[in-house]
């Protein structure tokens, strides 16, 4: 009866030992019953911290939704380096922060994403850590213009700012800086763009007056900054414009929200337009986007930095990372969202592509003609002169 009992109990423990090694993954061992735990570790996905090759890209925001999905969608292959893992880490930055931060040492990142190589010439040409050129290794990723964005007058209203524009459009600078000054007391002609120390588009606006002020479209020099003509036509417009933003799309969100009371024109990316013009239809009317007769590619370089700070295995891991990102299924993706692909065989013309889509808004399936880049000299006079102008601007 005893004997019976410890029988019993003997394999009801053996049972709970069987279970227990069960729940545990005891008998993944190659033992015949392994039943306590072997020197084999658990099966994870998740990889020491310290094998890790972290890649930190600073990125203008304008980019966000495609650059986050491509990167996830890179991540998800499970890309490594010298068989260690690689992680990236996204941050969002103004692209004239983006050059501050380097300047100053506040940003230590692997590669920078601007949104212009205007700011890849700016970073180039400062003494970083005793070198210059740290950005020299840069790409363009994706490319897009800028914009007059406006309501669309009535055809009885042609003689309206947004109809001036229209058919001023061979000189659109100099019109939209009369119709700027011209309605200013009976703000008729509420104008916005970026402010230039914290946007490229701000920037890239102030690129663009100075070159067809002085009917150019290369060659622009520091003396043509200092010309006195221009800065006194660049100061009577920065004293009239309604505002000047910090972001894009925070203009093209405010005018879609609020409609003509808020702004009649502002400059725009054309990508950022293309993203808000059928929810402004469903509210205030129809919007249409005005070309400049030269313009200024938004360039989108993706530069992996030759600075102190980051390891060659970093740089690696970027240059698969932006090599992935200029593969055609990327670039097919980022046409959807209202960019230009650097790749030529990737068309624009898709069922699913906002070129087609707002043709009648009056998008342009082509750039004709773009001013040259200027200087990092020329552009840091610019600077300096907007920063002289800044206190002018209307609060």
């Amino acid at each position: 009866m005893r004997t019976s009992r410890f029988i019993g109990i003997g394999f009801l423990v053996l049972c709970a030992l069987i279970v227990l090694a069960v729940a545990q993954g005891w008998l993944s061992s190659s033992a015949p019953l392994a039943i306590f735990p072997t020197a084999v570790p658990a099966p994870t996905n998740t990889p020491n911290p310290a094998d890790v090759v972290t890649v930190e890209l600073i990125y203008s925001t304008e980019k966000e939704q495609w650059l986050k999905e491509a990167v996830a969608a890179w991540q998800a292959t499970g890309p490594t380096v010298d068989g260690r893992p690689i992680q990236v880490r996204l941050v969002g930055a103004g692209s004239q922060e983006i050059v501050a931060g380097l300047a100053d040492g506040s940003l230590r990142p692997t590669a920078i994403s601007p949104a212009s190589s205007l700011q890849i010439r700016q970073i180039n040409a400062v003494t970083i850590e005793g070198q210059q050129n740290i950005a020299a290794d840069a790409q363009p990723l994706v490319y897009t213009p800028l914009v007059v964005v406006g309501w669309k007058p009535a055809a009885a209203a042609d003689q309206s700012p947004m109809g001036s524009l229209e058919q001023g459009q061979a000189a659109l600078w100099r019109t939209l800086q009369q119709q700027v000054v011209a309605h200013a007391a009976d703000r008729t002609f509420l104008f916005g763009q970026t402010a230039p120390d914290s946007s490229n588009s701000g920037l890239a606006t102030l690129v663009l007056m100075a070159y067809a002020y002085h009917n150019k479209t290369s060659g622009l020099t520091v003396a043509d900054i200092q010309d006195a003509g221009f800065q006194r036509w660049l100061t009577d417009y920065v004293r009239n414009v309604e505002r000047f933003g910090e972001s894009t799309g925070t203009f093209m969100q405010d005018m879609i929200r609020f409609g003509p009371s808020r702004y009649t024109a502002l400059v725009s990316y054309e990508a950022t337009a293309l993203e808000y013009l059928s929810s402004a239809k469903n509210r205030w009317g129809e919007l249409e986007l005005i070309y400049p007769p030269a313009n200024l590619w938004s360039d989108h370089p993706l530069a992996i930095l030759s600075a102190p700070w980051v390891t060659q295995q970093q740089r690696d891991a970027a240059q698969q990372l932006r090599a992935f990102l200029l593969t055609t299924p990327q670039q097919q993706a980022a046409v959807t969202f209202g960019f230009r692909p650097t790749d030529p065989s990737v068309a624009l013309d898709g069922a699913d592509s906002p070129f087609q889509q707002y043709a009648s808004y009056g998008v342009k399936p082509s750039i004709n003609q773009l001013v040259e880049d200027p200087s990092a000299e020329v552009v840091n006079a610019l600077m300096d002169l907007w920063m002289q102008l800044k206190p002018l601007v209307r609060q």
